[in-house]
């Protein structure tokens, strides 16, 4: 064992007692070792982002954790955190070419790291592990701890958490029950000292929030149940008394929200959608929220005669487009989906003309009753469809349409469908199985993200691209050893089909859809889609039994059908070319009809 002990000390603080009082122990069981303090003397902060983000953070324990993998990689030696007792001789690990313990988590923890020499290949994946990191993530600190690192790593090796014994690793790697370096539990209360204990971490975790920091320290000497019930009295306390506070400003929230919401971005969409209604030159106009991609998108692919609007906010607004729109002599206006406002535009319009024909394309269904917005929109349209201000009420999900029909509302089918006015084609890469996962809201329930990328998972080579990327799926993703890779930003509809077209297939295995545009653009770039069973786009169809996934949740099932779907990937595109001639036919029958109820 080189003779060297690190420790590292970040801020500038002093030393509390508790680190003198481990420092002394090691000075008394290892006399012959240097002791080497790393500080902002010693160590680069530059050297890479993820120290040098640390740092700017103060995140010290993040810091050290950089410091000390370097430190054991460059000169071998034990690593100890400052608060690391040692309690008896440890002659027994000194020979050893790395060892490491197991905490009360189950994970290998690093507060002791000792490596009989410098260069070591363990030390070496976790020093390469932090120089890949593009950032220091300090909203996600609990995915960066080193134990959570380190144990992931060995995995690799073989370490199984489950074995309460000394278990010898891959690359002479030397991991120590709980009892031997980690025998207090993080609060204290579930204790494991045996006569193996030759040291005592006494979990200061300074890198936590401060507020649990001092949960653990109240709980550790009140014990749980005492600051449990503390805090459930200090937490009702608090969010009643922040009710209160609320209630008394809500007047003037709900005005400063209106007046954010007229902004320069609400007058374009007013001036847009002014603009477009004069320039229409047939009969009806559709108004769409340009927002809105997945309703602009169908209806761009549907109706020629369009109008960009978005909400109507005031009075004012609603009468110089209701004006607008009785000046340009249509007889019919289309609201494809339902935007704030829209109603009391829909009401003016048959107050002044009782004669113009007032139509919704609702893009919907009943699972927005999860979605306040979304939901108050679809009673608008049923109410205004019992007054008779709505004439027609048409939806692209032929579920709804079998019920609102059962209910006597007019109300009929509009098939959604995908003209590219330019081809898009791509390549994906032979030696991986690039996965496309697209949602314009992915954390959203519906679209069943975790399973998607579970599926993926199972998929030997799979590499999921997926637009928007969030931090859930990226922690998700490194947990099961999934190559993730994406956009944090949602990006435009023709940057959107480049990467589709880029993948070996694309999944929108989601739990509830209308009539989904993703699976049919994702075909008409050249790659297959797996979808849910939530739509009517393949019913009865020989393409059923390759695309549609019967069980949403289930990833095993879905990632079946991704293999499958692969297998016979010439078959499918044959059979979808057929499709998409007859669905074409259908949709364009649809629209005419539509417009002519």
């Amino acid at each position: 064992m080189k003779k060297y002990i690190h420790y590292c000390w970040f801020g500038g603080n002093p030393l509390p007692k508790l680190a003198k009082k481990c420092i002394k122990s090691w000075r008394k069981y290892l006399p012959d070792y240097e002791i080497i303090e790393w500080n902002e003397k010693n160590v680069d902060l530059e050297e890479c982002p993820f120290i040098k983000e640390a740092y700017e953070n103060k995140k010290w324990a993040f810091v050290a954790d950089y410091a000390r993998t370097k430190a054991i990689y460059e000169m071998g030696g034990i690593y100890f955190d400052t608060d690391m007792l040692i309690t008896k001789d440890i002659s027994f690990l000194l020979d050893k070419e790395t060892f490491l313990g197991v905490e009360d988590s189950m994970m290998v923890n690093a507060a002791v790291w000792g490596a009989s020499k410098p260069k070591t290949y363990f030390a070496k994946r976790i020093l390469d592990f932090y120089k890949s990191q593009e950032h220091f993530d300090v909203n996600n600190i609990y995915k960066i701890s080193i134990p959570r690192i380190i144990t992931r790593i060995l995995d690799e090796f073989g370490f199984d958490p489950s074995i309460n014994e000394v278990q010898v690793l891959h690359k002479n790697i030397y991991i120590y029950p709980r009892d031997y370096f980690y025998p207090l539990s993080y609060n204290f209360k579930d204790n494991k000292f045996t006569e193996n204990t030759c040291m005592i971490h006494y979990f200061d975790a300074t890198w936590i929030p401060k507020n649990e920091q001092i949960e653990m320290k109240l709980i550790r000497k009140f014990g749980a149940k005492p600051v449990a019930f503390a805090l459930k009295v200090y937490r009702f306390l608090k969010r009643n008394i922040k009710r209160v506070i609320k209630l008394c400003l809500f007047p003037l929230v709900m005005y400063r929200r209106y007046k954010r919401k007229i902004n320069d971005k609400y007058i374009q969409n007013l001036n847009n959608a002014l603009d477009d209604i004069s320039k229409i030159k047939e009969d009806y106009l559709v108004m769409h929220n340009p927002e809105w991609l997945g309703v602009t998108s169908a209806t761009i692919e549907l109706f020629s005669s369009r109008v960009r609007c978005g909400e109507l906010l005031r009075r004012k607004d609603i009468k110089l487009v209701k004006d607008a729109i009785i000046n340009s002599n249509v007889n019919q206006v289309v609201f494809s989906a339902m935007a704030q406002g829209w109603k009391d535009l829909a009401i003016k319009l048959k107050e002044e003309k009782p004669d113009i024909k007032i139509k919704v394309f609702w893009h919907g269904s009943n699972s927005q009753v999860s979605e306040p917005y979304g939901w108050a929109r679809n009673i608008e349209i049923i109410e205004l469809h019992k007054q008779g201000i709505i004439d027609v009420f048409a939806t692209c999900k032929e579920s709804i349409i079998n019920f609102y029909k059962n209910e006597g509302y007019k109300t009929m089918l509009v098939r959604n469908t995908v003209r590219l006015p330019k081809k898009i084609t791509g390549k994906a890469p032979k030696d991986e199985v690039r996965i496309g996962i697209y949602a314009a809201k992915s954390d959203d329930w519906r679209k069943n993200l975790f399973a998607n990328l579970a599926a993926a998972s199972l998929i030997p080579n799979a590499v999921v691209d997926m637009v928007p990327l969030n931090k859930e799926a990226e922690l998700f993703a490194s947990e099961i050893g999934l190559k993730l890779e994406g956009l944090a930003k949602p990006i435009p509809r023709n940057d959107l089909l480049k990467r589709m077209a880029n993948n070996t297939i694309n999944l929108y295995v989601t739990f509830s859809e209308c009539a989904p545009m993703l699976p049919i653009e994702s075909f008409e770039v050249g790659v297959p889609c797996v979808s849910g069973n939530n739509h009517h786009y393949f019913k009865e169809n020989e393409l059923e039994n390759y695309l549609v996934v019967k069980n949403e949740e289930s990833p095993v099932e879905i990632s079946k059908q991704i293999k499958k779907c692969l297998d016979n990937k010439t078959e499918v595109m044959k059979l979808y070319k057929k499709w998409k001639k007859e669905n074409d036919a259908l949709s364009k029958q649809s629209v005419k009809d539509f417009l002519d109820m």
